[in-house]
């Protein structure tokens, strides 16, 4: 029978200087679509309130209320006066002098069998002066009609969502390094975690730019990632400037859990383990967070957008085990598992 001093003396911990391994396998989500943001026109500062939805949903996800951005109203002059770009009555449109509102059929006393097919129609309120930086004018009976061949026009906000709908967005692919020395793909608990972006790029670190011409307004639109923020499952919330910095495997051959150095960009350390969560691992996320300036049309304003992806992460606590000598069967769990 083996004396406390000896089972003193066989007690081992779990060697921490096993191969390190990397999660793989970032997930496959199939790449966002945008949706086009509503714009609502303030009545009483003539501005556009854009409210922007877009953003990746994956199945069991909770939706993510959007955000709001206002529309800055620089660059929109009549008779050498700032005006607004747009009020309860339209859109500024320099051409005519009106501000303008798309409508289904012309109000005219002409003969409408001579409107070119094709034609569009809008509702004038002429600009007749500015007092106090706002301007004053009457609504105007005859409808502004634009004919085919003529530079349509087209307000320049609903321009720039069209542009915004059309840039190639796509939610990043992530990257972590847990380390165990089994074969499992498994993360412990006070170990440093690098996170990082495997595919950084244009389209999901940006920055990313579009140049359109639509209805004869050029839209210039630059998007970049303001931020990125990593949600671990654990309750805890990283947020990262950048795309993070890749985990070098071979910086860390031959050292211990404990020698792992923490990433200098993007990183955490669990201090629970995942058994206890739904399927013994913690959901983590990581939401790109972008901003859209655009300018054109003598307006520019900034859409804010969102991308989501995710992945699941098993994280272990390494406990000491008690090593029989040669010829015992079973080696013993010195501490047992921690309750849920």
């Amino acid at each position: 029978m083996l004396t406390a001093k000896q089972l003193a003396a066989a007690l081992l911990l779990i060697a921490l200087t096993g191969p390190t391994r990397a999660l793989a396998g970032p997930t496959t989500d199939p790449p966002p679509t945008t949706g086009e943001p509503d714009c609502i026109i303030s009545v009483f500062s003539g501005q556009c309130e854009l409210t922007v939805t877009d953003e990746v949903n994956r199945p069991g996800d909770s939706d993510t209320p959007g955000k709001t951005t206002k529309v800055s109203k620089k660059g929109c002059v009549f008779e050498g006066k700032p005006i607004p770009c747009t009020t309860e009555d339209g859109f500024w449109d320099p051409s005519s002098g009106c501000y303008l509102l798309p409508r289904d059929k012309p109000m005219t006393l002409g003969d409408t069998s001579k409107i070119k097919p094709g034609s569009k129609f809008y509702r004038c309120w002429v600009l007749l002066d500015v007092v106090d930086g706002k301007p004053v004018g009457e609504a105007r009976f005859e409808s502004e009609i634009k004919e085919p061949g003529e530079p349509e026009t087209i307000d320049p906000r609903v321009a720039a969502r069209q542009v915004v709908d059309d840039m190639n967005f796509v939610a990043p692919q992530l990257g972590l390094s847990p380390f165990v020395q089994s074969a499992r793909r498994e993360g412990v608990v006070n170990s440093p975690v690098w996170m990082w972006v495997t595919d950084p790029g244009e389209s999901t670190t940006g920055p990313l730019s579009a140049r359109v011409s639509l209805g004869g307004v050029t839209i210039e639109a630059v998007g970049t990632v303001d931020r990125i923020e990593w949600s671990m499952g654990d309750g805890n919330t990283v947020s990262c400037k950048g795309a993070g910095t890749p985990f070098d495997r071979s910086s860390v051959e031959g050292k211990s859990l404990r020698e792992v150095p923490a990433s200098p960009t993007c990183g955490h350390k669990y201090v629970k383990t995942s058994r206890c969560e739904k399927g013994g691992k913690f959901p983590v996320s990581a939401t790109a967070y972008w901003n859209v300036h655009w300018t054109g049309g003598g307006m520019e304003g900034d859409i804010p957008l969102q991308f989501s992806r995710s992945t699941l992460l098993s994280v272990i606590d390494l406990r000491p085990v008690l090593v029989a000598p040669d010829g015992a069967s079973e080696p013993e769990v010195s501490t047992p598992a921690r309750s849920c």
